[in-house]
C-alpha cells in the first residue's frame, strides 16, 4: 500500500488539504499520514491540532510535532526539517503533498527531495508578492507534480521550466465543502452575529514593525467608527504577528469586535457566506469570498499581483487604510448571494488526476525551455 504524507503548519492550510486527504484515504484506500506542526501546535493560535485530530481520526494517521516552539521562521524551518526527515523514514513514506507558500512546506519538500521521495505542490504557481511568493516558487522547483487553481497558475509553472504534463488544474480545494452542515456548537457560535464584516489581517514580512503597527492601528480605528460589528480572525505567526496581536489587545473592550484564534472551516464558511464584506489582506478575499459573492476590501501589498488576471466583482483594493471608511460606504451589496461553484466537480477532477501513474512518477527533473 502506498504511504502518502501531508504536512499542515497552519489552520488555513488544513482547510485546503483536507479534501485531498479525504479523497485519497476513502476513495483510493491509500495509507494517509498527516504531519501536524507549526502554529497548529501553539496555544496562542488556538491549538488547532486538537480539532484536526478529532476531524481525521477515522481518515488518516496523525503525527504531532509536540516539540515545536515558536521562534524565527528560519529556526522553525530547521526544526521541521529534522522532525519531518525522521517521520519520512520511520513511516516509510512514498509520496508527499505540500500546500502553498509557508516555511513548513519548503522544509518538507526539501526533506522529501533529499530522500528521493516525489512531491506534489498544491496551489502552486500563484503570484502574490512578498516572501510568500519566493517560498512558493522555491517549493515548486523542489516538486514533481502540481495541482493548481487556474490556467494563469499553470502558465507561471511552465515559465518556471516545469513540464506541462505534470501540471493539473483542479480548482480551489477549500470550496469542496461549502455546504457542509454545522454542529450545534458551531450554529450557536455563528448565528449570534448580524450586520457584521470579517477582518483578517496578516503581517507583511517585508514591512517594518512600525509600518505594520501604523497600518493595523489605522484599520481598527477606522472600523471602530463604522456601524458594523466585526468578526476578527487572529493573524498567522509570521514575523510581525505580535505587533498585530498587541494592537488587538487595545480594542478588546470594544463591543464591536469579536476576536477568534481560529474557527472550523465549516463555521468560517458560514460566516464568510453571510458577511456584509471581508476586509484585510488574506488570500481568502481572492480564493473564497468571490465564490460566495461576498464583497472584499483588500488592503496593502500582501496580495499584490494575485488578483490582476481575475475578473472579480465587488472587489476593492486600497493601498492604505486611509480610505477604508470611504470604501466601505461604496460597497454595493448583492441582492442575493449564490454559491458560484459546485463541490462535486472538484472531486470529479481528482478521479481523473490521481492515477497509479501519478504516484509512481520519477524524481528526476529536467528544466523545460520555452519555445521562442
Amino acid at each position: 500500500m502506498t504511504h502518502i504524507a501531508f504536512i499542515s503548519g497552519t489552520r488555513a492550510d488544513y482547510g485546503k488539504i483536507r479534501p485531498y486527504i479525504d479523497f485519497l484515504a476513502k476513495e483510493q484506500k491509500r495509507e494517509v499520514f498527516v504531519f501536524i506542526t507549526g502554529m497548529n501546535m501553539l496555544k496562542k493560535y488556538g491549538s488547532t491540532f486538537h480539532f484536526m485530530q478529532k476531524d481525521l481520526k477515522k481518515t488518516a494517521k496523525i503525527v504531532l510535532d509536540k516539540s515545536f516552539k515558536e521562534s524565527s521562521s528560519s529556526q522553525e524551518m530547521a526544526h521541521i526539517i529534522q522532525k519531518f526527515d525522521k517521520f519520512l523514514k520511520k513511516e516509510k513514506i512514498d509520496f508527499v503533498f505540500v500546500h502553498g507558500d509557508r516555511p513548513e512546506v519548503l522544509a518538507a519538500s526539501s526533506c522529501a527531495v533529499l530522500n528521493n521521495i516525489p512531491v506534489c505542490h498544491i496551489e502552486a504557481g500563484d503570484i502574490s508578492g512578498s516572501v510568500d511568493e519566493l517560498i512558493r516558487h522555491a517549493t515548486s522547483k523542489l516538486s514533481h507534480k502540481f495541482l493548481v487553481a487556474d490556467e494563469a497558475a499553470k502558465n507561471t509553472l511552465i515559465q518556471l521550466g516545469e513540464d506541462e504534463k505534470n501540471i493539473h488544474i483542479t480548482g480551489n480545494s477549500s470550496l469542496a465543502y461549502t455546504l457542509s452542515p454545522l454542529t450545534k456548537k458551531e450554529k450557536k457560535l455563528v448565528q449570534q452575529f448580524e450586520n457584521y464584516g470579517i477582518l483578517i489581517y496578516h503581517p507583511v514580512t517585508t514591512l517594518s514593525k512600525t509600518d505594520i503597527k501604523k497600518e493595523i492601528s489605522k484599520i481598527m480605528t477606522a472600523l471602530s467608527r463604522t456601524k458594523n460589528d466585526y468578526v476578527v480572525i487572529l493573524p498567522n505567526n509570521d514575523l510581525g504577528s505580535d505587533t498585530i496581536l498587541a494592537t488587538y489587545e487595545e480594542f478588546k473592550t470594544n463591543p464591536k469586535f469579536h476576536f477568534f484564534k481560529s474557527l472550523s472551516f465549516e463555521a468560517f464558511n458560514y460566516l464568510l457566506r453571510n458577511a456584509k464584506f471581508l476586509i484585510g489582506n488574506s488570500s481568502c478575499g481572492i480564493k473564497e469570498a468571490p465564490f460566495y459573492q461576498t464583497p472584499v476590501i483588500d488592503i496593502g501589498t500582501r496580495q499584490k499581483n494575485r488578483y490582476n488576471h481575475l475578473k472579480l466583482n465587488n472587489f476593492y483594493h486600497i493601498d492604505s487604510p486611509d480610505t477604508l471608511e470611504e470604501t466601505i460606504l461604496q460597497i454595493k451589496q448583492p441582492k442575493t448571494k449564490t454559491i458560484l461553484t459546485e463541490p462535486k466537480v472538484f472531486f470529479e477532477k481528482l478521479h481523473a488526476v490521481f492515477t497509479d501513474e501519478f504516484f509512481s512518477c520519477s524524481t528526476q527533473k529536467t528544466f523545460i525551455k520555452q519555445k521562442k
